[in-house]
């Protein structure tokens, strides 16, 4: 008898232990996949700014190619009339010798100009060819070209160029579609910078801007892991429970149920046995 409760006990404690692994494999398999889930929404967000920039390189080599094409034709009809005036010399004179004269001089400056646009196209070829070491297409007064200048520096790691530009766009676009994107980017970038309160107050910020933008959860639920971050537990608690009561059917509003059932699961309710349920929002701007 002693010697079978022996063999049981080990038993009993690997049956007790096993939920507990299972669980903590899949939290770690959500978070992996919660991951995975923003580096893809980062890639296309790069793929589409990508795009846009090829496309004006290439729209700019385009219209270079047409002025090129241009200035040919017309080098070649001054060739052919400096031909047919050179064949009528002997019959035309003096005259003959002037419109020839002239059409060297005509002949010269295209030829000039046949001279600068080819630096101009060798150089157009370079810059296609070296996109990616470009620096980003930055235009104030263009509010795409503007955010898209800042995305590309904040992705490229020039953190201080795009939190500058960013706020720029803040600033002179407070009520454009893209504002509360570009004020939760600030945000990122002082988190990343680790100027923790500075990114909660980004953070926060950009529910002011737009209170039912698609970066509005996700700014609130990354401004409550900066707060856990700081030690600031009850703060933290408060704010998942806010997006988990207004948020919860968004992808945000999951993890902050998860993010209580983990650190404080006697704040939610009682009756709150499951993950909150819902359609999932849609693919989010960057």
């Amino acid at each position: 008898m002693n010697k079978f409760r022996f063999y049981k006990a080990p038993l009993l404690l690997a049956i007790i232990l096993l939920p507990l692994t299972v669980v903590a494999q899949s939290k770690e398999q959500r978070e992996k996949i919660d991951r995975m889930a923003a580096q893809v929404e980062d890639l296309k967000t790069e793929l589409v700014l990508l795009q846009r920039q090829t496309q004006t390189m290439q729209d700019t080599f385009n219209k270079t190619m047409g002025e090129l094409n241009t200035l040919i034709v017309q080098m070649s009809d001054n060739i052919s009339t400096i031909r047919r005036a050179t064949e009528s010399v002997s019959t035309r004179g003096g005259d003959v010798v002037s419109q020839v004269t002239s059409m060297g001089e005509r002949l010269t400056a295209t030829n000039e100009r046949m001279e600068r646009l080819s630096e101009q196209f060798a150089q157009l070829k370079k810059i296609i060819e070296d996109i990616p070491n470009q620096p980003a297409i930055r235009d104030p007064g263009n509010a795409e070209q503007l955010f898209a200048a800042a995305y590309v520096d904040y992705s490229r790691g020039n953190y201080a160029l795009a939190l500058q530009e960013f706020n720029q766009y803040v600033e002179s676009y407070p009520s454009s579609e893209m504002a509360d994107n570009a004020q939760y980017w600030i945000g990122e970038i002082l988190y990343a910078q680790k100027k923790l309160p500075e990114a909660t107050a980004a953070f926060e910020k950009v529910k002011i801007i737009s209170p039912n933008g698609d970066k509005t959860a996700p700014a609130l639920y990354k401004r409550a892991t900066v707060l856990l971050d700081m030690g600031r537990r009850e703060e933290a608690v408060i704010q998942f429970l806010a997006i988990f009561k207004d948020y919860s059917k968004t992808r945000e509003g999951e993890l902050a149920f998860q993010k209580l059932q983990e650190i404080a699961p006697e704040s939610l309710p009682p009756t709150t046995n499951t993950k909150p349920t819902g359609p999932r929002t849609p693919p989010r701007k960057p």
